[in-house]
């Protein structure tokens, strides 16, 4: 699962991502306003964020709004509990697979918190990156909702977990390459074969603050290493 994720990147880094991928595909992203890319260090289910997909053989950059609301339902609040489409009944599932044919879409961010539950008395929270530093491309899937006047929203798509994140939790979202996260968008044939993990780039995952656990709390130092420090003990004197 994954329940908040960062995305403080900007656009001329998400061009500098997809440009080589783009480029051998004779294609084009365009975006209509700069302040899609506004920090987001603790980005919750409902919010909004920027979201690539195919337009026309080209991609857009739209904002969407975390939760997919289906077409055909009247309830919006659905959508704070179809944040994640599981990658193995994605298209059998009523209110994922109709997207799955012609609504695929990426969704850019910095890196994703998840929480490790080995103590069920203490959740340790996590901030998970790639490997080699890059910005994540993650794949996701898209519907406009007439629940919420027509405005677009979509889900995170998650996999079973490898030696790479396993020993944090059992799912983690489906992350692409360049490449392929444009072969995922714009193939008119649903690539999913993109699904399975050695397809994609691997994790890092350092411990932060408890902090974050607060959707209130949004800003940089949410994403600094957390140090447990122990307290010294008093030395022992005869007085």
């Amino acid at each position: 699962m994954c329940g908040r994720f960062v995305g403080a990147f900007s656009a001329e880094l998400l061009m500098a991502e997809m440009s080589e991928a783009l480029s051998e595909a004779t294609m084009t992203m365009s975006f209509d306003e700069a302040s899609l890319f506004a920090p987001n260090y603790n980005t919750a289910p409902t919010h909004n964020v920027p979201i690539l997909r195919n337009e026309e053989s080209n991609v857009v950059v739209d904002s969407m709004q975390w939760g997919l609301v289906p077409s055909w339902s009247k309830d919006p609040s659905v959508g704070s509990k179809l944040i994640n489409a599981r990658s193995e009944t994605i298209t059998e599932k009523p209110s994922f697979r109709q997207s799955v044919p012609s609504r695929r879409c990426i969704i850019p961010m910095s890196g994703f918190y998840e929480w490790d539950r080995a103590d069920p008395k203490r959740k340790v929270p996590y901030f998970v990156t790639r490997e080699d530093g890059r910005l994540m491309l993650v794949a996701g899937i898209w519907t406009a909702s007439p629940a919420l006047e027509g405005r677009h929203t979509f889900s995170l798509i998650t996999r079973e977990s490898i030696d790479d994140l396993s020993h944090i939790h059992s799912r983690s979202p489906v992350e692409l390459h360049a490449d392929d996260a444009l072969e995922w968008m714009c193939n008119p044939v649903p690539p999913l074969e993109l699904f399975a993990p050695e397809h994609q780039p691997r994790f890092a995952a350092r411990k932060v603050s408890t902090l974050v656990n607060s959707v209130k709390n949004n800003y940089e130092a949410l994403l600094d290493e957390y140090v447990e420090i122990t307290q010294k003990s008093d030395p022992d004197t005869l007085f």
